[in-house]
């Protein structure tokens, strides 16, 4: 009982009589009674327009012909004599017209009579004119008036004068609309009952083929022309079969580009994400890895879009060909970021994904030749499990990412699966990340110096601007921690420039305080991709006042070898306002001295890795040997990193060695640290014939 009174409204609503709709007939039917009355209207409004003239012509033609008559008569009663018979014959014409008025004047334009209307006569010289042109009609306020003369024009015995009142044009459109409407509406009478069954036989085969089209099934792909044989409509089908298969075709194109990725073909981030998400939800045990190729922006800048999007396409196939070796089932590849590829492997065992990254990663590191140009790609990959580390694609995504920045920070095999260790990781990572932000902006980075010592003389010839991160605890966090996370997340510029200006600014002190020492400052590849990078430098150089000659930029080997020629397009402008440039770390990287040779470098830097190993490997000073007699060659100017021990700087000395750098002479110290150790600096010259 209680639900019954909820049921009536409902009952009721349903019960309601639905609107009746005008049917095409109808519709049509209507639209002729709307034309009919909008003609209508228009001919009311141009009827009083158009009309004023011939109106105007009717009154000239209404008050000449009474001023004719009454001249006529009045002049055969003026030659017979008799003036007294005027009065009469005045008012026998007066009623002629509405509100007519007679009036006659004699010679001297005198009255003699008038009848009529009460309205005053215009002046006598008005009608004179008058009477000077038999054509003319005057019109005084609301009456027209005319005038003749009486006998001869020549030799007039008086003069007669006829007007009258015309209608309101008002009043005559009034008339005419009231005439119009009443024959309208008898029209529309007449002819309404006839129009909708007119329309609904003259419209049958549209609204037939109306009819069909509503009940078609979506799934009938047959030509709506050939449904039809009418001559006059079959037209009109074949256009709307037209216009319906491009609209479409135009709906798979759009269907094709929301979802596919032009470059590659394959699916794009949001059919990757739809089908993963699927997949997931339904139980399926699969792993999702992330393919992220390194430095692909450097491919980008160095040989241009067409080349890189070849390269995408290239890493594409090679990804699909990998997986079809393995003879993977339900493999499904997508791009789902500027370098990044998602993959779904839809198979149980790790020992098989683990298969397949290895062929992965092995294939898209060999070479490919794009538009005549070499290219090497590599990629690091990152894995989750579903079922086992999420449960949902967004999770699942997620996870992968945090295992692809772990394989991104291994030297050797780039890839690693996702395990809670990393998530606890990638979480401390973030925080560093942030604390890096607020850290920048509080001006937390600083530069300290590390001393370069002229091996032969001991003599103290510059230093090394050395970025150090000093957290507000006091705590110091090692460059090899932050500098990468301030490239990836391209802060690095910014340090960079603060880099600069400490050091220029720290050197130019020290010149002025009449110690002459240059200063070396590390440029990041980073700091390439910045196309305010030059002018940095100058301004940097105005500001402080320090002697160009006096800067020397050290750049990474592996930077200078990758783009050899972006690298000297950056580098000359500098090289000629006389800043001095050094190449890094060389030995570490695949030198490549035909590039090297290019580039206007005055130093070569030999890398610590291989002074620090004079003792402990074999193969260090020979190769410490060549790099000297390569820098020899080159008439460049060599210094070595990471001098701890009076032996590694003796052995440098004899093998011709310029200048050497470390905490045998000392360890980075802040601005005025260093000032202090320039003070109380003692040289420690090496020993050319040590033993």
């Amino acid at each position: 009982m209680p639900d019954k009174p909820a049921k009536r409204p409902k009952e009721r609503k349903q019960k309601r009589p639905a609107k009746r709709r005008l049917g095409l007939a109808g519709r049509v039917a209507l639209i002729a009674i709307c034309a009919a009355v909008v003609a209508t209207l228009a001919q009311w409004i141009a009827t009083p327009y158009m009309a004023q003239g011939e109106v105007r012509t009717q009154q000239a033609i209404a008050v000449t012909s009474g001023v004719n008559l009454l001249a006529d008569v009045s002049t055969l009663h003026v030659r017979a004599g008799h003036w007294n018979e005027i009065k009469d014959l005045v008012d026998a014409l007066s009623d002629g017209l509405p509100g007519g008025q007679s009036a006659v004047f004699d010679a001297n334009w005198q009255l003699v009579a008038k009848d009529g209307s009460t309205a005053s006569l215009p002046p006598a010289k008005s009608l004179e004119a008058l009477v000077r042109d038999p054509k003319a009609i005057l019109n005084a306020g609301d009456r027209v008036y005319a005038a003749r003369a009486i006998g001869s024009p020549d030799s007039p015995m008086g003069y007669a004068v006829f007007s009258f009142a015309p209608r309101p044009a008002l009043e005559i459109w009034m008339a005419i609309v009231m005439l119009n409407a009443l024959v309208l509406v008898l029209a529309l009478a007449v002819i309404a009952p006839f129009l909708i069954p007119i329309a609904r036989q003259a419209l049958k085969p549209v609204t037939d083929l109306e009819r069909g089209i509503r009940k078609r099934d979506a799934k009938d792909k047959s030509k709506l022309a050939d449904s039809s044989d009418d001559r006059l409509l079959k037209p009109l089908l074949a256009a709307v079969d037209e216009v319906h298969e491009r609209s479409e075709a135009a709906m798979r194109r759009a269907l094709t580009l929301a979802y596919t990725d032009p470059v590659t073909r394959l699916p794009n981030r949001l059919r990757f994400v739809s089908r993963l998400d699927a997949a997931v939800a339904g139980g399926q045990g699969l792993f999702l890895i992330i393919c992220d190729l390194d430095r692909f922006r450097q491919i980008n800048v160095t040989f241009g879009p067409r080349v890189a999007d070849m390269a995408l396409a290239t890493v594409a196939e090679r990804l699909r060909a990998s997986a079809s070796q393995l003879q993977l089932g339900g493999f499904f590849l997508g791009r789902i970021g500027a370098d990044q590829f998602g993959i779904i492997l839809p198979v149980a065992e790790q020992s098989i994904v683990g298969e397949f990254l290895m062929n992965a990663e092995k294939a898209i590191s060999e070479g490919m030749t794009l538009d005549a140009q070499p290219v090497r790609v590599t990629a690091a990959f990152g894995v989750a499990r579903a079922q086992h580390d999420a449960t949902t694609g967004a999770d699942l995504l997620k996870l992968a990412e945090v295992a692809l920045k772990e394989a991104k920070g291994k030297s050797g095999a780039r890839r690693a699966f996702f395990d809670k260790a990393l998530l606890a990781k990638a979480h401390a990572r973030s925080k560093l990340e942030e604390e890096l932000r607020e850290g920048l902006e509080r001006g937390e980075f600083i530069a300290v110096f590390q001393p370069k010592v002229k091996l032969e003389t001991g003599e103290l010839v510059g230093a090394e601007a050395l970025a150090r991160w000093r957290r507000p605890d006091g705590a110091i966090v090692s460059p090899g921690v932050f500098i990468p996370i301030a490239e990836e997340l391209g802060l690095i510029q910014a340090l960079g420039k603060s880099v600069m200006r400490d050091a220029c600014f720290a050197a130019a002190g020290w010149n002025s305080r009449g110690i002459i020492s240059s200063v070396a400052v590390n440029v990041s590849p980073h700091q390439f991709d910045d196309p305010d990078f030059v002018n940095s430098v100058y301004q940097a150089l105005d500001d402080s006042g320090l002697p160009p000659q006096l800067l020397e930029l050290e750049i990474t080997e592996s930077a200078a070898v990758a783009d050899a020629d972006r690298v000297a397009r950056i580098m000359w402008p500098l090289r000629n306002r006389g800043v001095r440039l050094a190449i890094d770390d060389f030995g570490t990287g695949h030198s490549n001295f035909a590039a090297i040779t290019r580039l206007p470098f005055d130093v070569f830097k030999i890398d610590q890795q291989f002074v620090r190993a004079l003792s402990t490997d074999p193969h260090a000073p020979a190769i410490v040997e060549m790099i000297l007699a390569m820098a020899e060659a080159l008439g460049q100017e060599t210094v070595a990193e990471g001098v701890e021990t009076k032996e590694q700087a003796d052995f440098l000395l004899r093998r011709a060695c310029t200048i050497g750098q470390g905490y045998y002479y000392s360890p980075p110290l802040p601005a005025a640290e260093f000032d202090a150790f320039v003070r109380s600096y003692r040289p420690k010259p090496a020993d050319r014939f040590a033993a």
